[in-house]
């Protein structure tokens, strides 16, 4: 099984160039994916801004630590994007595996860029990514019927829960919110 750390970009795919740009027909042309660098303290802010601004975290959450244990973990990264290399990050997504099944978290899009596509190009990336490591199922939790009705339209089904160890906090206790896909390249 692949490491995802170990590729410090995104890997290419039928969907977007080596630059990671997305594909010139797709809404969110302009966006720019790259791998989050821990050593950015700038851009680690940026992201957990959107975290808070997303409602995806709360003020309880060492999102710090979120960071530093998806990296230490050897399999997962965070991508962040951007519309040029000198803007400001607009979407983040986490992408990991636990060397069975992979998962996304931390798919947010700044509230002013949303509906052009951005969330759906962030998507496309990490499942790239998680067959790319070898992986054939991912694995989501809807924070909000908004997004479980985001992750139906990309093409998730609804599943059961984690059997263990599986902690969303207190603002996402409803079960139903958990949704996986079947990846096929």
């Amino acid at each position: 099984m692949k490491e995802l750390c170990a590729n410090p970009t995104p890997p290419e795919n039928p969907r977007s160039d080596s630059n990671a740009r997305a594909n010139s027909n797709t809404p969110a042309s302009d966006l720019l994916i790259d791998r989050l660098s821990l050593e950015n303290t700038a851009a680690c802010d940026a992201v957990i801004d959107l975290w808070y601004d997303g409602d995806l975290i709360n003020q309880d959450t060492n999102a710090d630590d979120d960071l530093q244990n998806c990296y230490a973990s050897g399999r997962g990264s965070v991508l962040i994007a951007r519309q040029s290399p000198q803007q400001p990050i607009i979407a983040t997504i986490m992408v990991g595996h636990d060397g069975i099944t992979g998962w996304v978290h931390y798919l947010v899009v700044a509230s002013p860029k949303r509906g052009q596509g951005h969330g759906a190009m962030m998507l496309e990336m990490a499942e790239n990514i998680l067959l790319a490591a070898g992986l054939a199922t991912c694995k989501v939790h809807a924070a909000s019927p908004r997004a479980a009705k985001f992750y139906r339209r990309q093409g998730y089904r609804q599943a059961p829960a984690p059997d263990s160890g599986w902690s969303a906090g207190p603002a996402h206790t409803d079960d139903a919110r958990f949704y996986e896909k079947r990846l096929t390249s």
